[in-house]
Formats: structure tokens, C-alpha cells, sequence
């Protein structure tokens, strides 16, 4: 069966992946395998950075999203998010382990110079220490709640993302994420659910696609093609261009070595496609607003 395209409609969206697909977590359900010491993926240099930010801006780019691996492990990273803040707002997706006050306070500092917003996405799967750390690992609960509370200290408002294994636990998540935020410091609490990808370790952990999971010519009409983050974004990393952060292991899911070689639909030919489609795109930044 010929998989359904997404169309195409103009680059709204850059993702860059900094630090390619070095992380200082192994986390059990990465979706991309990142971990410390991977170079399967080279990281970017400012200047590369500046060049994509240089060719963001020639195709009316609206916002640009840092993700990886984890992006503060980028020496530069506070200096390239600052460079990205002079002409967008700006996202950096990290696990929170590596937010230090001084490096709070250089990203507060680059925040406060722009007219753009900065938004900041921790990692955070359970609202327990023992429940997320046997996912995440040893101490990586205290390290990521204590990156919160540095920020919110700071004059951000981060959003706590968290992966969901059963879909029927989110209200009963939701409290308890609110409520550990809540004592935690935080005044207004953004919480964000995210699928789990049956890709890299999380495949190795659950199990990968199958055939059920194709995505069928019926499923984007139901969802809505402009939905999707794949008709309005694409990821930069140190090997080119790739459809959307979710693929970047995936050989055909390559565009080309520059942003404009993919300016063209992308077949939904990936069990990952499908679960993009069951939840409804789920790499924007809208999170649940605080209950009063």
C-alpha cells in the first residue's frame, strides 16, 4: 500500500539538532537512542548555527527549536540561543540536569535582551522520583526538579514535558504533576504529554511498528494535513536536512544536505507517522494551563 503524503506548505518551524545525538541520560525510551559518548550524529558549531539562522530567515521562518540529544551539553549553547533570540522566538528542549544558576542566569540574561520569547522544555516522566529515575535515571529526578525551580527563580515559565505509556493515567498524571510543580514553586505549572515512539531503546523495550500501524489514506484527512509537523517544519542536524526530530534515524526520512533540497511532501510511510497522527502532532509547544 503507497503511503499518504503530507503536503508541504512553507518552513514555520526549524528544529536544530545542536549537540547532535550526545546526552549525558540513557534514558530507556529514547526515541532517537541519544546517550553519552553517541557521535553518530555531529554536533554544530555556532557558526554552522548562525548559517542556518541565516537561511531560516531567508525562507520566513517563524520560530526555531533547539533539541537533540541534550543541547546544553553545546558549550556554546547559551551564546547560540542568544543568536537565535536577536531574530526568532526560541525553544530549547533539554532534561534539565544541566541547569546550573550560572547557566540560568546567561539564558535570562540573553531572554531579557530579545523581543522574542524564550521557552524552555524540561523532561520529566513521572511525578515520582522512583518511577521516573528507573526510567530516566539515578538522580535525574532531583537534578531536573531543581532546573525548574531555577528557572521559574529566573522569570521563565518552563514546561514539564512527560512521555505516557497508558493513556488512561493522564487526568490522575496530570493532578500529580501540578501538584508536585506546584510545591515545588512553581505558579503557574505547564505540563506537556507526549506518546512514546517505538523507536531506538523504546523499541528495543516494547517493541517496534508493525504492519497495523501503517498509516492509511484515511487517517490525515481525519486529523488534517496542516495539523501535522511535517507540512511546516523540518530538522537541521551535522548530517542534513531531516523531515521532523522524530525520524533522524531513519535513512529515508534524509531531505537533502540544505534546507530548501526539503521543500517538498514527505510520505507517511512510518509507524511513527502514524502515532503523530493518532495524537494529533505533538512536538508543538502548547501545554495544559494551570487549574485555579
Amino acid at each position: 500500500m503507497t503511503a499518504p503524503d503530507c503536503p508541504f506548505h512553507g518552513l514555520d518551524s526549524l528544529w536544530i539538532q545542536v549537540a547532535g545525538l550526545s546526552c549525558n541520560l540513557r534514558c530507556a525510551h529514547c526515541f532517537n537512542a541519544s546517550g553519552p559518548g553517541n557521535r553518530e550524529m555531529p554536533s554544530l558549531s555556532r557558526e554552522e548555527v548562525t548559517g542556518l539562522l541565516d537561511e531560516a530567515t531567508a525562507a520566513g521562518v517563524r520560530d526555531i527549536v533547539f533539541t537533540g540529544g541534550e543541547p546544553f551539553l553545546h558549550p556554546e549553547m547559551a551564546e547560540i540561543a542568544g543568536d537565535a533570540l536577536s531574530r526568532f522566538p526560541t525553544t530549547i528542549l533539554t532534561n534539565g540536569t544541566l541547569l546550573t544558576d550560572r547557566l540560568v542566569g546567561r539564558l535570562a540574561a540573553a531572554s531579557g535582551e530579545s523581543r522574542f520569547s524564550l521557552e524552555i522544555r524540561i523532561s520529566l516522566d513521572a511525578p515520582s522520583e522512583e518511577e521516573n529515575d528507573a526510567i530516566r535515571g539515578k538522580g535525574s529526578y532531583g537534578k531536573a526538579l531543581a532546573g525548574v525551580a531555577r528557572l521559574e527563580t529566573a522569570g521563565f515559565l518552563p514546561i514539564v514535558t512527560s512521555v505516557r505509556f497508558e493513556e488512561d493515567d493522564t487526568p490522575a498524571a496530570l493532578e500529580e504533576f501540578e501538584k508536585l510543580l506546584r510545591a515545588r514553586g512553581l505558579r503557574k505549572p505547564r505540563v506537556k504529554f507526549l506518546p512514546a515512539f517505538r523507536l531506538g531503546r523504546e523499541e528495543e523495550r516494547s517493541g517496534g511498528y508493525g504492519d497495523p500501524d501503517n498509516v492509511t489514506a484515511e487517517m490525515p484527512e481525519l486529523l488534517g494535513p496542516d495539523r501535522l509537523l511535517c507540512s511546516s517544519a523540518r530538522v537541521a542536524t551535522g548530517r542534513g536536512v531531516w523531515v521532523c526530530p522524530i525520524l533522524v534515524n531513519e535513512p529515508g526520512a534524509r531531505m537533502g544536505d540544505a534546507l530548501p533540497e526539503s521543500f517538498r511532501p514527505f510520505p507517511l510511510a512510518y509507524g511513527a507517522c502514524s502515532t503523530c497522527l493518532r495524537h494529533g502532532a505533538v512536538c508543538a509547544n502548547a501545554a495544559s494551563a494551570a487549574r485555579e
